[in-house]
């Protein structure tokens, strides 16, 4: 590529090789290395997608809640339709500003995603550490209706110590491996 087709990036290479290093970046643990091949990549689709959903991963290992935050809500008002975006902005927002305001996310993603177990797991644990145990008990069971594993996540997480004696009288500890 020369100058002229990279734009301001004379050194860029094809976006499609910014994305292949960044990604090797990523199994590496290597974040910051990550970060440079990703600011080589357009912000333009399909390119800009896969560069902020690396970002989200990325901010998300760093714990850098407030990035991940404004990255993963960009990706949800961008593709609504992808259940993904609605968990990511939700996992952020969290530990950014509050459980209730992640939880409020997460029940509008609900109406779009009414089927989407994981978004009903976290909405679990919202519950549970926002002390209302029956309702974390109902969308559990709900979650565990669509997908099977959410029994066993469920007794190892620990977001739901209060609940876990309950999930053992309902038969879930009883997961044979």
């Amino acid at each position: 590529m020369n100058e002229d087709s990279a734009g301001s990036r004379p050194h860029a290479l094809h976006p499609k090789v910014h994305g292949s290093r960044a990604t090797g970046y990523l199994l590496l643990e290597m974040w910051e290395q990550a970060k440079i091949e990703l600011s080589m990549m357009p912000d333009e689709l399909p390119w800009g997608k896969q560069k902020r959903a690396m970002l989200v991963e990325i901010f998300q290992h760093q714990e850098s809640w407030k990035e991940m935050c404004e990255v993963a809500h960009g990706l949800r008002m961008e593709f609504p339709d992808d259940a993904e975006w609605w968990i990511a902005d939700a996992y952020a927002t969290r530990r950014y500003r509050s459980i209730e305001q992640a939880r409020k996310i997460l029940l509008e993603g609900l109406v779009h995603h009414y089927g989407d177990p994981m978004i009903r797991y976290n909405l679990a644990c919202y519950a549970c550490k926002l002390g209302s145990l029956g309702e974390c008990i109902d969308f559990l069971k709900e979650a565990a209706k669509r997908d099977a594993k959410y029994k066993l996540m469920a007794m190892e997480d620990e977001d739901l110590v209060e609940v876990r004696e309950a999930l053992r009288k309902m038969g879930w500890g009883d997961v044979v491996v």
